[in-house]
């Protein structure tokens, strides 16, 4: 029976993975989105920095916990 655990476990964490690495994917597509507005010299241009600077550390913070739950999804 613990058997059927550990493969139901298993295939719970890769699903979750997969989203994860969907989501991350997609706050960065926003992310240049941001950054296209600010090339494209938008009008409130320090909203936008601000905004630009925000999502860069969520990014930064989201590829180190992609990385973690991969190394702890590749150690089972």
């Amino acid at each position: 029976m613990s058997n059927v655990l550990n493969v139901v476990k298993s295939r719970n964490t890769k699903s979750d993975f997969k989203m994860l690495v969907i989501l991350a994917f997609c706050f960065v597509a926003m992310s240049f989105f941001a950054i296209g507005f600010v090339y494209a010299q938008a009008p409130e241009i320090g909203i936008l920095v601000k905004l630009l600077a925000l999502m860069g550390t969520v990014n930064i913070a989201l590829v180190f916990y992609i990385i973690k739950k991969f190394n702890a999804l590749s150690n089972t």
